[in-house]
């Protein structure tokens, strides 16, 4: 079985799909008539928050993946792909962090920042792949070797701030 014949099987369950990514942005928003001290100690709503946020981030930042993967590397046609795999978990995940960032703070959330380094060094290392293999031909005719150092440099530095976030 391919990760294609994955995807494919898994878009048989249209109904499932989205209610997991329809569920958490409703409950973000009902939330949001619950009062409580967002400046005290930690409460049980930001463990409810940070919950709902682990459940959209990470299908959303596979999706995120998936989509520059077939956009930029693959150059697979966008308008033909299953609309709840590809663009629904992205959705849901942006939504869902507007909703909580209107709410409470981010850096209150339990585990956030790990999270976010998570995300960091996911999105990095799409960049740096897509980088590779479009630089094939740019290195070798338009950037001189200063430029791809100051390039190394700068994800280097990048790497190692996700990676403090990640293992704090």
């Amino acid at each position: 079985m391919t990760i294609q014949d994955f995807i494919d099987q898994l878009g048989h369950y249209s109904l499932f799909i989205a209610l997991y990514f329809a569920i958490p942005p409703l409950i973000v928003w009902s939330l949001g008539f619950v009062t409580y001290d967002r400046d005290g100690r930690i409460m049980f709503f930001d463990y409810a928050y940070s919950v709902l946020i682990y459940l959209v981030c990470i299908p959303g930042v596979i999706s995120a993946v998936l989509i520059g993967y077939s956009l930029f590397l693959v150059r697979q046609n966008l308008l033909e792909v299953n609309f709840l795999i590809y663009f629904v978990p992205v959705i849901s995940m942006g939504l869902s962090f507007f909703l909580i960032g209107r709410r409470v703070s981010f850096d209150r959330l339990p585990g956030f920042g790990r999270l976010s380094g998570l995300m960091i060094m996911i999105g990095l290392s799409f960049l740096v792949v897509l980088a590779l293999f479009k630089l094939r031909l740019i290195i070798g005719f338009f950037a001189s070797i200063e430029s791809l150092a100051v390039i190394g440099i700068a994800v280097f530095v990048v790497f190692r701030y996700a990676s403090a976030k990640l293992f704090k």
